[in-house]
């Protein structure tokens, strides 16, 4: 194997390991067949497989331009994909929930609720909700996620969290539980069993 099949094999590793990330992010939409939400999510992913795909063709060119228009488009392509990957309203509200908006976080969540009613946009509209204070809306919005995705791990944490605020700790932990067995990303795993530790 020569230095030349090296970019290859980086490349494909990179491939493997975004498709990982990718997959284990979106398995409740998997679960809910939301194909169409699932593409979209898969663009950054297309992208780059594309970019792998057409690597040899471009590495053993002659001319000193090719490699330069050739990273120069899959920067482009790259940088659309991941644009069009989530709808404009979810990156709004995301937006407005790290900045600390709830009220504008919650209405722009419910706005994706209405369009489509996915476990995760009921979750996320859970924690808006609970962040802005209205606890008994977060908990049922919560509540709703689970119902239409009882493995998806998120909805129990953030439902954990706002009984945790409204002082109802025996519900909190038994959420705690369920969201260590259901589908939860490492970081909220991590949380969510230090929080069991603490209670």
């Amino acid at each position: 194997m020569g230095s030349a099949a090296i970019p290859v094999i980086l490349t494909f590793l990179l491939v493997f390991f975004t498709w990982q990330v990718v997959f284990s992010s979106n398995r409740d939409l998997v679960r809910a067949r939301a194909w169409g939400e699932l593409g979209r999510r898969l663009l950054p992913f297309a992208a780059i497989f594309g970019m792998a795909a057409t690597l040899p063709l471009v590495q053993y060119r002659q001319e000193v331009w090719a490699p330069y228009v050739w990273a120069g488009t899959f920067g482009v392509v790259l940088m659309a994909a991941n644009l069009f990957s989530v709808p404009m309203n979810e990156r709004r509200a995301s937006r407005a929930f790290r900045k600390r908006d709830f009220a504008e976080a919650a209405t722009l969540y419910q706005k994706l609720v209405e369009r489509r009613p996915l476990a995760r946009y009921w979750a996320f509209l859970g924690a808006a909700l609970g962040a802005g204070e209205r606890h008994q809306e977060g908990v049922d919005a919560s509540t709703r996620a689970v119902e239409i995705d009882p493995k998806y791990g998120l909805a129990y944490y953030n439902r954990a969290l706002i009984l945790t605020q409204m002082g109802r700790k025996s519900r909190a932990s038994k959420d705690l539980k369920r969201a260590l067995e259901a589908d939860l990303p490492r970081r909220f795993r991590t949380a969510a069993g230090r929080m069991l530790e603490e209670s």
